[in-house]
C-alpha cells in the first residue's frame, strides 16, 4: 500500500459538500482526517490517503476538479 499526507483548503463554493465522504465512495482507497478547521464558509483538513497509487492519482484529480487546493504536507509519496 502507498499513502500520502496532503492539506485540502476548500473554497467557499464547495465547503458545506461532502467531499471527503464522495471521495472514499468512488475510490478504493482510506483517508484518514488528521486535523481539520471548519467553518461554514470555508475548510482546511491534513489527511492520508492510503491506497493503490493509481487510485491515490485519481482520488486527487477528482479533488481538484472539484476545486479543491490540494497542497502535499510532506511532498512525496511513502511506499510500504
Amino acid at each position: 500500500m502507498n499513502f500520502v499526507r496532503l492539506r485540502l483548503i476548500y473554497p467557499e463554493s464547495v465547503a458545506k459538500e461532502p467531499i471527503v465522504c464522495n471521495l472514499c465512495k468512488s475510490f478504493n482507497i482510506t483517508v484518514n482526517i488528521k486535523m481539520a478547521k471548519v467553518t461554514q464558509d470555508s475548510a482546511i483538513l491534513n489527511i492520508e490517503i492510503d491506497g493503490d497509487i493509481e487510485e491515490i492519482e485519481n482520488a486527487i484529480k477528482f479533488l481538484k476538479e472539484k476545486g479543491v487546493d490540494v497542497q502535499p504536507i510532506e511532498g512525496q509519496i511513502f511506499t510500504e
